[in-house]
């Protein structure tokens, strides 16, 4: 029995069916390409401001320019001779082209302006440049000059002269001193003195007043100078100390002999100066420990102490 199936067995037909093969004929071609316009995607686009054009209320930045030129002063009227004594009658001051009231309270006259066109000069600050590059210059000047002076007379300490009379003596640090000078022509050991010259023989005795007086007992320095500030090389040659500090007599007098040569025409005019030395030199002799140890307690005296022997 034969017929048309039920409308539910259509699509089950069509699935069974024989599948059909396609028609020959060219490859498959692609269509043609799609081109998109450019759209800006980040950052988004401005929204179109409602606003017409030339009606923005955004301020704009100030542009630098020369400065407009002041208005010039208004030109004084001539007016007839005697008009300042008499009076205009127009009811103004004469050159100010203010009520005479105006004028009157005022304590100084207006300066005029500059003409138009005309630079203002600036004012010259040369002298108070000038005055602080002298006080620099100065200054770098002065203050290592001051630190160099300080740090010279740390070694070399500016002299503190103590004058004696002559034949008197001079007492310094617990020792009184005497300076006696004998001019020659000649000295045994050293022979006669060249033409124009002469020897210096120079003695100079210490004598210690007290136990301190005994610990100063290192040898002084000796010189020779005119009062015009010549001055000429000075020797120790010997002394009579006894060489043990315990055989140092208080009140005893020691002498140390120094030999100096100078122009003869000089040889009675020339000082002698004495300076004392400022070390304390023990009784006994110490160890290196006790050397140590004393020199970090003791005050480092500054040999600044000159005795000037008059002639």
């Amino acid at each position: 029995m034969t017929g048309a199936p039920p409308p539910e067995q259509e699509g089950l037909r069509d699935w069974f069916a024989p599948r059909r093969s396609l028609p020959a004929g060219p490859p498959w071609v692609p269509g043609p390409r799609r081109v998109f316009p450019d759209e800006q995607v980040w950052p988004p686009p401005p929204r179109p401001s409602g606003e017409e054009a030339g009606v923005s209320t955004q301020p704009f930045p100030a542009v630098p320019a020369a400065p407009l030129p002041r208005p010039a002063a208004p030109c004084r009227p001539q007016e007839p001779a005697g008009a300042g004594a008499v009076g205009t009658g127009i009811g103004t001051a004469v050159g100010t082209g203010l009520p005479p009231d105006a004028r009157a309270g005022t304590d100084a006259p207006e300066e005029p302006a500059p003409p138009a066109g005309v630079a203002v000069p600036r004012r010259r600050r040369t002298a108070p440049l000038a005055g602080a590059a002298l006080l620099a210059v100065a200054l770098a000047v002065a203050i290592p000059a001051w630190e160099n002076y300080l740090f010279y007379r740390s070694g070399n300490p500016a002299y503190r002269i103590h004058p004696v009379a002559p034949g008197g003596a001079g007492t310094l640090m617990n020792v009184s001193w005497r300076a006696e000078v004998e001019p020659a022509d000649s000295l045994p050991g050293l022979g006669a003195a060249k033409p124009g010259r002469k020897w210096l023989k120079i003695t100079v005795t210490r004598t210690s007043l007290n136990a301190e007086g005994v610990l100063r007992r290192a040898d002084p320095v000796i010189e020779v100078r005119h009062p015009d500030g010549r001055a000429w090389r000075t020797e120790i040659a010997g002394n009579d100390l006894p060489p043990e500090a315990a055989e140092h007599r208080i009140g005893t007098a020691y002498r140390y002999d120094a030999i100096s040569l100078v122009p003869g025409d000089v040889a009675g005019q020339v000082e002698v100066r004495v300076i004392p030395s400022t070390l304390r030199v023990p009784l006994r002799e110490e160890s290196t420990a006790e050397l140590f140890e004393r020199a970090g307690t003791e005050q480092v005296e500054p040999q600044d102490q000159v005795l000037l022997f008059r002639r």
